[in-house]
């Protein structure tokens, strides 16, 4: 399976000269934790709510839920790890393990337009729609589990 087949389509956006309380708005309106960062349809970069987390006061959202006056330019992560359509599921998966993300933007390799975004959410939503997790299935090799005080039960 290929990002083209798993990634979503429909990207919400952000302007890097938005107002990091812009970008916060539409992840609350939306419920999402990502946004990519375009100028003229090019990705420049990627805001996440950990992104808007560590750049409110002290790391906290202050009391009266302001933020600090930033643009999504200041907060934004620049060059984010991307991937390309014809990009294999295996190999994202591998993106977002390696670097500890759970998103990477999908664009055209030849000019780095965005068009998608495959986030965890995505691959996890693959293993439900595919019914890779069957119940039935029994574990092909044994393992121990460790009860308290030490014990192991073995199951073949």
């Amino acid at each position: 399976m290929k990002a083209m087949q798993a990634m979503t389509r429909n990207v919400i956006c952000v302007h890097e000269t938005d107002a990091i309380e812009t970008a916060r708005d539409i992840m609350k309106e939306w419920d999402i934790r990502h946004l990519p960062v375009v100028r003229d349809r090019m990705l420049v970069g990627i805001l996440s709510d950990r992104d808007v987390l560590l750049h409110t006061s002290g790391g906290q959202i202050a009391g009266d839920g302001q933020i600090a006056d930033r643009s999504v330019r200041e907060t934004m992560t620049k060059k984010p790890i991307t991937c390309c359509s014809a990009d294999p599921i295996s190999y994202i998966a591998g993106l977002m393990l390696d670097n500890k993300i759970d998103c990477v933007p999908v664009v055209e390799e030849d000019d780095g337009e965005l068009v998608g975004l495959v986030t965890s959410f995505d691959l996890i939503e693959l293993l439900r729609e595919k019914d890779v997790l069957d119940a039935s299935r029994t574990v092909p090799w044994n393992y121990a589990v460790k009860l308290a005080g030490g014990a192991a039960v073995i199951y073949p």
